[in-house]
């Protein structure tokens, strides 16, 4: 199902291109948004790259699985997150498969051809892409650092945290539907491991009531997560204003 118009504003005000009005004039034209409903599959691990996708709404997880079939999630992305960056590369394949877990998700599609000419072009939006890029793959790095430094009830609070507006350090609530097992395969953790981080996150404020999460005080929260990041005092989820 295709519905292009109404989110047109919201892409334009997207991080890839609030600040590159013309780069965005040229891509404008090409976007196309679906709503995908649970289940549906996105993309193939190794298909040919030949668009990046963008979350308006809902939920992707990112797999890859090894041939005795086991399955491993790298990503979960909801609104505001990019994958399928192998499109920004001519012939590069995706290194993994994407999947919608919640119903009437909504994503975009820019084709890799549009999204490559406007790299080429635009000096400062190849720079932001590329600074898109390190972020990628500093998360990654900081999410292996975080396995073996910080508890489970901390790990799954840095995952909140990131779901939060940093702007208001107070009282927040989040609809995360995800499955349980899902997000605990995501944060390396059984199921019955995440039901008791999250009762561990009680003391810090953080209620959850099925896929209702309300955090009390995002700054509590942070002094309780960050204390244990080698990036406190430069990540992300401390920059207020």
């Amino acid at each position: 199902m295709e519905n292009n118009l109404p989110h047109l504003q919201v892409l334009s005000q997207h991080k890839l291109f609030k600040n590159h009005s013309d780069s965005w004039r040229v891509v404008a034209p090409h976007v196309r948004v679906r709503i995908r409903q649970k289940d549906d599959v996105v993309l193939h691990h190794g298909d040919l790259a030949n668009s990046l996708w963008l979350v308006l709404n809902g939920w992707v997880k990112l797999t890859r699985q090894t041939p005795d079939g086991k399955e491993t999630i790298i990503g979960l992305c909801t609104a505001g997150d990019v994958f399928g960056e192998a499109a920004l590369f001519p012939h590069a394949n995706y290194p993994y498969h994407a999947e919608v877990i919640v119903a009437d998700t909504e994503i975009a599609t820019i084709p890799a051809d549009i999204i490559r000419e406007v790299i080429g072009k635009d000096a400062k939006i190849s720079a932001s892409i590329m600074s898109l890029l390190n972020e990628r793959v500093a998360q990654t790095q900081l999410k292996l650092e975080h396995m073996n430094t910080m508890s489970t009830a901390q790990r799954l609070g840095c995952f909140l945290l990131r779901l939060c507006n940093q702007n208001d350090i107070n009282k927040q609530s989040l609809q995360i539907p995800v499955e349980k097992h899902l997000l605990a395969a995501y944060l390396g953790m059984k199921a019955e491991t995440l039901s008791r981080s999250q009762q561990q996150l009680k003391t810090v404020g953080v209620s959850v009531q099925g896929t209702q999460v309300d955090v009390s005080s995002v700054a509590n929260l942070r002094e309780f997560v960050c204390n244990s990041c080698s990036e406190a005092g430069n990540c992300e989820v401390e920059d207020i204003g």
